[in-house]
C-alpha cells in the first residue's frame, strides 16, 4: 500500500486508491453585532452582512467562530431572516427555525455561511437563544455569549449546527 492514502475500495493493494474530495471553500468568520436602540443581536458571515451592520449603526461584539463560504459535505446553509416590524435579524440553519421565521413574518435575506449539521472534529455548537420581551433571536458559539444571553433573560432554543471555534 502507498503511504498517506486513505485506502482502496476492496482492500487489495493493486486497486486504485481513493482519497477524500478536496475542499475548495474558504472559512468565513461569524461575527456578532449589537444594536442598543433596536435591542437586536445580529450574526453575520458575509462582507455584505458586516457592511450592513456597520451602516445600520450596530457595534461589533465578538467573533463566534467560522463556517464555510460555500457548501461542503455535511454542511447546511445558515440563513439570515429579517423582520422589519420588530427590527430583528434572525439566523437559523434548522427547518424548525425557518418555519418559525416564516410563520412570524420574517423575510429571508441571504445565506450568511454554511455550517455543519452534526458535530465533526474540532467544531463547537452554535446555539440559538430567544428573548420574548425584546423579540430578539441570538446565535452564539462562545461561552461569553451564552453567559450574557442567560444574564439578559434569553432562553436557549436549540443548537443550529456546528462551527469551528
Amino acid at each position: 500500500m502507498l503511504g498517506g492514502c486513505l485506502g482502496s475500495e476492496s482492500g487489495d493493494e493493486e486497486d486504485v486508491m481513493t482519497a477524500a474530495e478536496p475542499i475548495t471553500a474558504n472559512y468565513t468568520s461569524l461575527i456578532t453585532w449589537w444594536s442598543g436602540p433596536r435591542e437586536d443581536n445580529y450574526t453575520s458571515g458575509t462582507l455584505t452582512g458586516d457592511l450592513s451592520a456597520g451602516f445600520a449603526g450596530y457595534s461589533w461584539v465578538r467573533r463566534e467562530g467560522s463556517g464555510w463560504d460555500s457548501q461542503v459535505g455535511g454542511t447546511v446553509p445558515l440563513y439570515l431572516f429579517y423582520h422589519s416590524g420588530r427590527g430583528d435579524n434572525f439566523t437559523t440553519a434548522k427547518q424548525a427555525g425557518i418555519n418559525s421565521a416564516i410563520a412570524a413574518g420574517y423575510s429571508k435575506v441571504r445565506v450568511e455561511a454554511y455550517i455543519y449539521s452534526t458535530q465533526v472534529y474540532d467544531t463547537v455548537p452554535l446555539y440559538q437563544f430567544y428573548h420574548s420581551g425584546r423579540g430578539d433571536n441570538f446565535t452564539t458559539a462562545k461561552q461569553a455569549g451564552i453567559n450574557s444571553a442567560i444574564a439578559a433573560g434569553y432562553s436557549k432554543v436549540r443548537v443550529e449546527g456546528y462551527v469551528f471555534p
